[in-house]
């Protein structure tokens, strides 16, 4: 039973690029603040999907050029948001720090 859940996990680990989802997260998280410090005002929850999907594209042509295998790629895109949502989001809000609060051009 334990050799079961140990490759289950194994192979649900080496389904994903983790430094994929970890870039594409730092990326968005930087052109978001960027954008907002630049126009003065918050974007839209659309314009920040949009955001992440360019950076998702973009980030995911670099990694194909490399060499990245396909079915990596597809899944760490799938998992890059929901890594965001569920684990770094929350721990950004216990460490106390928003895109909001940080300045870039001082």
């Amino acid at each position: 039973m334990i050799e079961v859940l140990s490759n289950t996990i194994q192979t649900t680990l080496d389904s994903f690029d983790f430094s994929f989802c970890i870039i594409v997260n730092i990326l968005t998280y930087l052109i978001i603040k960027l954008i907002n410090d630049r126009k003065n005002k918050e974007l839209s929850k659309w314009s920040k999907r949009k955001v992440l999907l360019i950076v998702i594209f973009s980030t995911g042509v670099v990694y194909y050029l490399i060499g990245t295998d396909n079915k990596h790629l597809i899944n760490s895109a799938i998992l890059a948001p929901v890594f965001w949502s569920w684990v770094m989001k929350p721990l950004c809000h216990f460490l106390n720090i928003d895109y909001k609060q940080i300045s870039i051009f001082e």
